[in-house]
């Protein structure tokens, strides 16, 4: 079986907090969110085919400094075959898994969960819940409703499992960086294990030019929508920053 990607890290400390993970960073995805930092991944023909064995095999040459296997993109979902056999040899080799997925196909989402094949989802909610805030900042209008479907989807899913869910929102100055649109979001995740707010950093490929020039949110902006999320009844709420990681937040 193959895969295409857009390259491999063999040992992150930085993707799933409190664990060392091998990360793969799949190739092509559906969304053009103007401030995307790997805009070289979104061509469905990006990166390069590689045989899933190869793969298995720099895993296990990691073994003893792993304890976890995980997909992010690009978006990983668009190729699902190749995450499902991936994640089943993993957990058969003792292995935790991880998705880092926007939620698009939660066909996938259901049957790694009801095959018991992922531990953990990362899952992007980049705008409140509907198709306008959502096609504005997906770059795409035209698959909103679609989008918005599938991800409501894809938390459900992952909610009535009981499945650990982590939701992340980018906040992006000059589009999404409102009270009111965290509140929304908040809203429509409750539930969820942890909720993140991530600064957004003008580093890396940005897919839309003009956004390397817009300034990363102060943290006290992070720290400000975190609470607004925990009035809302978040469970958890933490922020991301390049100065200081990630810090939980409460009330």
């Amino acid at each position: 079986m193959k895969v295409r990607l857009g390259g491999f890290v063999d040992i992150s400390t930085v993707d799933w907090h409190g664990h060392i993970t091998f990360m793969i960073f799949a190739s092509g995805c559906v969304f053009y969110c103007p401030y995307c930092q790997n805009a070289n991944l979104i061509p469905l023909n990006s990166g390069q085919e590689i045989d899933i064995d190869f793969l298995k095999q720099r895993i296990k040459g990691n073994i003893g400094l792993i304890d976890a296997v995980g997909f992010s993109g690009g978006e990983p979902a668009l190729q699902p075959e190749a995450v499902t056999e991936l994640f089943t040899w993993a957990k058969k080799i003792g292995l935790k898994t991880f998705l880092n997925t926007n939620g698009v196909n939660p066909d996938l989402i259901r049957k790694l969960v009801d095959d018991k094949l992922v531990d953990y989802v990362a899952l992007s909610v980049v705008a409140p819940l509907n198709p306008k805030d959502y096609g504005r900042i997906m770059g795409k209008p035209e698959l909103a409703n679609k989008a918005v479907a599938n991800v409501k989807k894809s938390i459900e899913i992952c909610l009535n499992s009981k499945t650990s869910l982590e939701i992340r929102t980018t906040i992006v100055p000059t589009l999404i960086e409102d009270e009111q649109s965290i509140r929304e979001i908040a809203k429509s995740i409750k539930g969820c294990h942890t909720y993140i707010l991530q600064q957004y950093s003008p580093l890396g490929d940005i897919l839309d030019p003009k956004f390397k020039n817009v300034e990363p949110p102060k943290k006290e902006l992070l720290t400000r929508l975190a609470k607004a999320a925990l009035e809302e009844g978040v469970a958890e709420a933490h922020i991301r920053t390049r100065e200081n990681g990630e810090e939980k937040v409460t009330l």
